[in-house]
């Protein structure tokens, strides 16, 4: 069993690692888990996929085009109407599976990040007693990690003009406090 963390380890020694797992001489008896803990920015500019109009819940196939606009959208049962008086017409993503894994379109800071993944992933072709399996988290937080500490503080003591948001503050940010992490890691083992 073998674990790293891609955001704090150095690459050439998680490249090392995933190199030689991939060229070892595995025994017959042999069963090799590698847990790769990564970040959810190799996703980051990975166009979104949307639902195709007419198109069943389920189907998988995405296009371009938007859905018809809500007419309940806005208030009052109005539609809501951009400046040229047509209607907003809103698209409904569909969500990516793991298997789409090969689709993501990394932040440029990430890069080096996707290409461990991607090698990691190719490794499991070349070696069939390997397993490997890539946890893409959220923003770390709790016990050390303190990139949330601010907005918490600011949050317990209840000065909402401290806080910072970005664009109309209606993103969603994916978090994940690390004992929780830990416990899903523990769980995978």
């Amino acid at each position: 069993m073998i674990i790293y963390d891609l955001l704090s380890n150095q690459y050439e020694e998680v490249d090392y690692v995933i190199k030689t797992l991939k060229t070892a001489e595995l025994g017959e008896n042999q069963q090799k888990t590698l847990i790769l803990l990564s970040t959810v920015m190799t996703w980051a500019n990975t166009p979104a996929k949307y639902k195709q109009e007419g198109a069943d819940e389920g189907a998988e196939e995405a296009e371009e085009e938007p859905e018809e606009a809500d007419p309940e959208a806005g208030e009052g049962g109005e539609p809501e109407l951009d400046a040229n008086g047509e209607p907003i017409v809103k698209k409904k993503p569909i969500f990516y599976k793991e298997t789409d894994y090969h689709l993501r379109v990394p932040d440029e800071r990430y890069q080096a990040i996707k290409t461990l993944e991607t090698l990691a992933m190719s490794s499991v072709k070349t070696q069939p007693r390997l397993t490997v399996h890539v946890l893409c988290t959220g923003i770390r937080y709790g016990l050390g990690e303190n990139r949330l500490y601010e907005l918490f503080k600011a949050a317990w003591l209840q000065n909402p003009r401290a806080l910072s948001y970005q664009g109309k503050g209606d993103n969603l940010i994916p978090t994940i406090h690390i004992i929780d992490l830990a416990r899903l890691v523990r769980r995978m083992i």
